[in-house]
Order: C-alpha cells, then sequence, then structure tokens
C-alpha cells in the first residue's frame, strides 16, 4: 500500500485530513468498530480519497493489527493518502477530541457518577454502538462474502469466536492461513492446466479417436 499523494498538494491533503478526522472522532461513541460508517461516509462517500475494496483491506489490516481499530484505521488511511505526513495527522486529529473530552469528564466524574440522567443515556448509547457496528458488517458484506470460501470462513470464524474463548488474533490467523491455502489451490490448478499438452493434428486427442472409431462402426 503505497501513499498516493505528490509532494505537491500532501500539504493540503494534510490539512484535509486533519479536519475530516477531528470531525470524526467526537461524532461517534463506542470506539472501535462503531466508528466505521462514518469513517466510510466522509473518506469513502464524501471525499472519494480511497475505494470501497480499499477501505475494506484496510479495516482487515488494522482489525489485525495490535492497538485501537479507530486509530489504526486512521493511521493507514491517511498513509495511503498523503504518506508519513498523513499518517502522523490522521492519528492527531483523531486522537486529540478524545483525550479532551476525556480530561473534561475526569474533573466531573466525581460530580456526575451517581446520576440517573447519565446512566440512563449510557443505556441508551449502547444499542445505538451495536447498530453501528452492524450497519459496517453489513456494508462490508456486500464487497467481501462473495465466494464460497468467503461464506466458509465467515462461518467458522463466528462459531470459534461464539463457542470457543480462543483470542481474536488466532481467528485472524486461520482466516489468513485459509486464505493463503485457497490462493495456493488456485495457483497450483492454473499451473496444471496450463502445462497440459495441446493435442496436434498428427497426433489427435484420445477423445478425437474414440469419436472416429464410433462413426466407423456406425457408419
Amino acid at each position: 500500500m503505497q501513499p498516493s499523494a505528490t509532494l505537491f498538494n500532501k500539504s493540503q491533503l494534510c490539512l484535509q485530513l486533519f479536519l475530516s478526522f477531528i470531525k470524526i472522532s467526537p461524532s461517534t461513541f463506542g470506539g472501535g468498530y462503531a466508528i466505521l460508517p462514518v469513517i466510510h461516509r466522509e473518506i469513502t462517500d464524501r471525499r472519494g480519497w480511497i475505494t470501497p475494496n480499499e477501505m475494506h483491506e484496510i479495516t482487515a489490516i488494522a482489525g489485525a493489527t495490535p492497538g485501537g481499530v479507530a486509530i489504526n484505521i486512521a493511521a493507514l488511511v491517511g498513509y495511503r493518502i498523503a504518506g508519513i505526513g498523513g499518517l502522523l495527522t490522521s492519528v492527531a486529529a483523531i486522537s486529540l477530541p478524545t483525550v479532551m473530552i476525556m480530561l473534561v469528564l475526569c474533573t466531573l466524574v466525581a460530580v456526575y457518577r451517581d446520576s440517573a440522567v447519565i446512566e440512563a443515556a449510557l443505556l441508551g448509547i449502547q444499542p445505538a454502538i451495536i447498530a453501528l457496528i452492524a450497519y459496517a458488517a453489513i456494508r462490508m458484506r456486500k464487497d467481501v462474502l462473495r465466494s464460497r470460501m468467503a461464506w466458509m470462513t465467515f462461518g467458522g470464524s463466528c462459531i470459534l469466536l461464539l463457542w470457543t474463548s480462543l483470542n481474536p488474533l488466532v481467528v485472524i490467523g486461520c482466516g489468513m492461513i485459509a486464505g493463503c491455502l485457497v490462493h495456493y489451490l488456485q495457483w497450483k490448478r492454473a499451473v496444471s492446466q496450463a502445462v497440459q499438452p495441446i493435442p496436434s493434428p498428427s497426433n489427435p486427442s484420445p477423445a478425437k479417436v474414440r469419436d472416429v472409431k464410433i462413426t466407423k462402426m456406425t457408419s
């Protein structure tokens, strides 16, 4: 994944990245995958900086990388668009509002710790966060789950995550191994088909010889 900006417009892109991610960060509650729909809408739909397929690849890499998913996505998107400067700008922009909000909340936590209004608001936010994550998953499904192997990997991953205590990184590793195995089998099949001898007119294939014999017998 190489940065797509030239030296001429990197500064402008870094400014646009900063404004985009500093707007995304405080408008999303729940963090992690809950921020995906907002990033999709801003970076892919509104700005058109990267394609949906690139966004899905970035999401997969961010989920398999240690650290916060939102920060990882911001870093990868920033690097893809404007190189190292874009990476640093995006990470700073998506982190700054959260840090400032947390500082304010920490100063007020003693006052509002037992507030019934705050507890009710948090209870209402949680289902909305689940809806955001589900929306991101449904949107990714259209472009990712397009083959039998993808559906089998999806189903197997769901079973492992729901009914076992495996670390999610192990599940991600199993998916990577499955993808590499399928790619190897497809490559091996393509190679075997490419090296098959092509029958010449002087040396017809067994199927053609059998057809000729059947024609002579019927005549």
